[in-house]
């Protein structure tokens, strides 16, 4: 992970004239926010997300291009000679379910637990402001609404459905994350952020006995927990203080019962 730095964020009124606009677009982006976390869509089967996104960025006076790599959507602005920015959010749910007895709680088996419904908002916002302050910057800004994030598909998707050949190469890509900071905060960072992961299933075997005679049986439900409380000393005493790292033992069966 890189170093990383927190900014106050600006408001108008602070030498910051392209968020001269940002109060007229707040609570739009905060409705648009709470309807897609009402409405929420698994991988692969985001539809309506790319349908309202869609919609949006047409309205700022985009041009919208819908399913790349699935449900996917770029919406471009062109405005003069200047660098190519990409705005990248992700339009898919995670399957849990929602229990917080909220007015927007999601409906059905499934919740934008990760945020995605305020990186969507995010990206809109400023597609918006961005759009509203066309006096102000040149160059051409590129909205993506990438399909799939969670099962780690949709980005090589996209790709492969010629995403940069057909829109551009970008000379910067802009993404972001929620994350536990104070109101009115946002934090950047240098070098790799965030994590990548990987996942694997571990079998134990044993050789099964009585209860009465356990000297005669190798139990793998104790083996396999020792292993579980092993496993959350790798990250304490074999990785590297300046590597960081997380292992999580997700879940854990055993028995036939």
């Amino acid at each position: 992970m890189g170093r990383v730095n927190h900014v106050p964020v600006a408001y108008p009124g602070e030498n910051t004239p392209v968020l001269d606009g940002i109060r007229g677009i707040l609570r739009p982006a905060a409705a648009f926010c709470l309807d897609l976390h009402r409405h929420p869509e698994l991988s692969g089967e985001e539809r309506r997300t790319a349908a309202r996104l869609g919609e949006w960025l047409t309205e700022a006076g985009y041009e919208v291009t819908g399913e790349i790599g699935g449900h996917g959507v770029v919406g471009v602005l062109r405005n003069g000679d200047g660098p190519r920015v990409l705005i990248r959010a992700e339009l898919d749910a995670l399957p849990v379910t929602e229990r917080t007895g909220l007015p927007y709680a999601s409906e059905g088996p499934a919740m934008h637990a990760c945020g995605h419904d305020l990186h969507l908002a995010a990206a809109a916002g400023a597609a918006s402001l961005l759009s509203r302050a066309r006096d102000r910057w040149r160059g051409t800004v590129v909205i993506i609404g990438q399909p799939a994030e969670e099962t780690l598909v949709g980005a090589r998707a996209m790709l492969a459905d010629g995403l940069y050949e057909r829109f551009g190469r970008p000379d910067v890509v802009l993404a972001q994350h929620t994350a536990p900071l104070p109101s009115g905060m946002v934090a950047h960072g240098y070098g790799p952020m965030l994590a990548g992961s990987a996942g694997f299933e571990v079998v134990v075997h044993g050789r099964a006995g009585h209860a009465g005679t356990p000297q005669l049986a190798v139990d793998p439900v104790v083996t396999a927990a020792a292993a579980v409380l092993r496993l959350q000393s790798v990250v304490a005493r074999e990785s590297a203080p300046t590597e960081p790292a997380v292992l999580n033992v997700g879940s854990f069966h055993a028995g036939s019962g």
